[in-house]
């Protein structure tokens, strides 16, 4: 098997360990919303978000590193492990010192045991990095895939057993902690790598001055992408932010499920054209994406209420609310997502990494400012933050690029447009309870047919033509993908 095709099934095997994760992460998402308070749920949603936090001086720059040089060397690879334990220690001791503290004074004692039980998490995976980007230097992707999916399986049968057995929020954190222990026991038994005792430092330039962009465009991403979060944490309370976790942990495993998968085919596209076509490849791309991704956006939005009835229980009504308010951010999502990569590909880093400040900058100041009107105001202003930056970061690559919004416009109205009218009938529908059914299930199933069938009867009968169009360059993309895996 050639190179390109080992890289490409690597890929693939890749985004079916995060399919499996996030399938059985979102499962046990919902036992445990069902069965933790509210305030409780939050308190570990917090907790999980600072180690989520702290995770990235452990997991960004170091192993990426070894993965992209030309040959592995045993001193450089054990040097890195040792420089990642000692930057986890220093995590583990920054937790205790100052994460614990705050949680502590801020939220409660119970916050500051589980901030505190959670700070294993990033000694486990500075101890599993090297061993793993070896692994991934040889191609064991699906092996990988294996020991990523074991962790997490077994992790949320601990999860749910102990939460059934009364220990609350300790359920997920046992876990988690469960999850990484055997995640890293499992890909360092496989390794062949073993780390050797360090003479020379000679290689630490090299290591520090790798990561430390990438640890930068990590944080910016971070707290871009966690803002609100951030804000309706800090102000609102872990009941409200528990909340808005349940409403954007949908729209996450829509992300991960859909963007992903076509994000290869959109990278594969995007490297390889001449800069003179760039525009037109760029627009039949979102168009690929906006036919899928859209409906499935606004629809989740429509089928708010009776969904997270289903999946999460009523007592999290005020999340289906916000649900269906973040679903108006569909076309923000689908024309803005490629945008980083689009200027990489053309080798703008620095350019890509402007388009995350200002995510950060408009995503911090409009929800910080809604904070006195309520949590619904900060998902509002949220909403109108995406859509300000979507604006902005197409203003930039048109200066560097000559690619503006019309042009990701140009193939993605229809959808758009198709999924607004789709959503408008079907929340209608829903709030106006016309079927009158009393089964909720039955509610959802008929509710997700009617949406589809409405989105796809716009589509038949105004947008054939471009929808033909759409699905053929689909369909061009997946067999040119074939047929460079083919040996």
């Amino acid at each position: 098997m050639s190179l390109k095709a080992k890289s490409i099934t690597g890929a693939f095997f890749n985004l079916s360990a995060n399919g499996f994760a996030q399938v059985v992460n979102f499962v046990v998402y919902a036992i445990m919303a069902r069965i933790l308070g509210v305030e409780e749920f939050g308190l570990v949603a917090i907790c999980l978000m600072v180690v989520e936090f702290c995770n990235l001086f452990v997991t960004v720059g170091i192993s990426q590193n070894l993965i992209q040089r030309d040959h592995w060397d045993n001193k450089f690879a054990s040097l890195s492990f040792w420089v990642l334990m000692g930057v986890s220690a220093a995590i583990t001791l920054l937790i205790f010192m100052v994460a614990v503290p705050i949680a502590y004074f801020t939220y409660s004692e119970l916050a500051a045991q589980l901030i505190a039980a959670l700070a294993v998490v990033p000694i486990a995976n500075g101890f599993r990095l090297v061993h793993k980007a070896k692994l991934e230097r040889n191609f064991e992707n699906k092996k990988l895939a294996a020991y990523e999916a074991a962790g997490i399986l077994v992790g949320g049968v601990v999860s749910v057993v102990t939460a059934l057995q009364g220990f609350g929020a300790w359920a997920i954190i046992f876990g988690k902690i469960v999850q990484a222990l055997i995640s890293t026991a499992l890909t360092c038994w496989r390794s062949d790598f073993r780390p050797e005792k360090i003479t020379s430092t000679e290689h630490l330039p090299e290591i520090i001055t790798f990561a430390k962009p990438l640890i930068a465009m990590s944080f910016v991403n971070f707290f871009s992408q966690k803002t609100s979060n951030i804000i309706i944490a800090a102000f609102l309370g872990a009941a409200t932010f528990a909340y808005a976790s349940v409403a954007r942990q949908g729209f996450s495993v829509i992300n991960n499920l859909t963007f992903q998968p076509l994000n290869r085919i959109a990278l594969a596209g995007l490297s390889r054209v001449e800069t003179h076509r760039l525009s037109g490849v760029f627009s039949r791309v979102v168009g690929m994406t906006a036919l899928f991704v859209s409906p499935v956006y606004f629809g989740i939005g429509a089928v708010a209420h009776p969904f997270i009835d289903v999946v999460f229980g009523d007592k999290w009504v005020t999340s289906a609310y916000l649900l269906s308010i973040l679903a108006v951010m569909a076309p923000t999502q689908v024309m803005a997502y490629y945008l980083p990569n689009l200027l990489i590909s053309r080798g703008l880093p620095r350019q890509a990494f402007k388009l995350n400040m200002i995510n950060l900058a408009v995503n911090l100041a409009l929800p910080l400012a809604a904070v006195p009107w309520g949590l619904y105001a900060v998902v509002g202003a949220l909403v109108v933050a995406n859509y300000i930056t979507l604006f902005l970061k197409f203003a930039l690559v048109k200066r560097h690029l000559g690619i503006g919004i019309g042009d990701a416009l140009r193939n993605t109205w229809m959808f758009s447009m198709a999924s607004v009218v789709m959503y408008a009938a079907v929340l209608f529908i829903e709030r106006s309870h016309l079927y009158a059914l009393d089964n909720v299930y039955l509610e959802l199933t008929a509710l997700v047919a009617t949406g589809a069938a409405i989105y796809a009867g716009i589509l038949l009968l105004f947008f054939r033509k471009q929808t033909l169009a759409v699905m053929g360059e689909l369909k061009t993309q997946r067999a040119a993908k074939k047929k460079v895996v083919t040996p």
